[in-house]
Order: C-alpha cells, then sequence, then structure tokens
C-alpha cells in the first residue's frame, strides 16, 4: 500500500502513487515555488540601551507565508504579500542579540523586529562589514512565523 501521510490517498500501484496529484499542505505540493517575484522594501532600525528595533515598510503582510529567523549574530527575513510578491533579507548583525527575548510583530503596515541585545552596547551600524563567508554557521531558531 503507498500513500501520502498527509492527504491519505491509498493505491497499491506505484505508477498510480506517482501520478497522484499534490495536496496543498503536505510535502508532495507539487507548485513551483519559483514563480514568486522578489520586492524591495523601505528599511529603517533605531535602538536603545537593551534593544535594536528592525522596521520593514511591507504593506499587507501575509504572517501565516512570512517568517523571521534569527541567531545570536544573523538575522533572516521573508515576508509574503498577496499577488505572490516577496521581501527577503539576510542580515549579518553589528552585535549580539538574545533571541529567546527576541519578537516580531507584523501589522498592516508594517513589519518590526525587535531584537534584545545580549550586552547594554550601542550599536554603530546594524549590519557588521565583515565578509559573509568567514561567518559561523549557528543553528537559525525560528522567533516568529
Amino acid at each position: 500500500m503507498k500513500y501520502w501521510s498527509c492527504c491519505g490517498i491509498k493505491t497499491t500501484d506505484f505508477s498510480a502513487f506517482l501520478e497522484q496529484r499534490g495536496c496543498s499542505t503536505g510535502m508532495h505540493a507539487w507548485t513551483n515555488k519559483q514563480d514568486k517575484k522578489l520586492v524591495s522594501c523601505r528599511q529603517d532600525w533605531h535602538q536603545t540601551s537593551s534593544q535594536v528595533v528592525v522596521t520593514v515598510y511591507a504593506k499587507n503582510p501575509l504572517p501565516a507565508l512570512s517568517f523571521v529567523k534569527a541567531n545570536r549574530t544573523v538575522l533572516e527575513v521573508r515576508i509574503t504579500f498577496e499577488g505572490n510578491r516577496v521581501f527577503q533579507a539576510e542580515l549579518d548583525l553589528w552585535g549580539v542579540i538574545e533571541v529567546e527575548k527576541s519578537f516580531v510583530n507584523m501589522v498592516p503596515t508594517k513589519v518590526e523586529i525587535t531584537l534584545s541585545k545580549a550586552s547594554p552596547m550601542p550599536w554603530g551600524k546594524l549590519e557588521h562589514p565583515h565578509n559573509r563567508s568567514q561567518r559561523k554557521k549557528d543553528r537559525i531558531n525560528v522567533i516568529a512565523s
């Protein structure tokens, strides 16, 4: 018996199994993931002694299809909009953050990413100028999706 656990359509014929239509939620969703259009969004940031707030001005983001991931020194943002439009950014942060204390707010006009600083020192810039290929590949944890 062959079947995809996500949609439960069962068959004993392997050819029929491979020809099943993909579902929209499971691992065998046969949709083209490359049909999304990358867009740019205006970004800004400010800081306090304990936090850095990154604002992405994005009109009507879709929270269910968007995510923000971070480790202690890298921030990855992917915001999806209606009409298959996507904003993507990966930032090597100037300082170190505490991922567990960071959070995201998505409202109809913007996405605010509040990063908790590991130490209260001021950041000179949002991004560190070092070479991306030299950074450590720490495990990236989801802080919002």
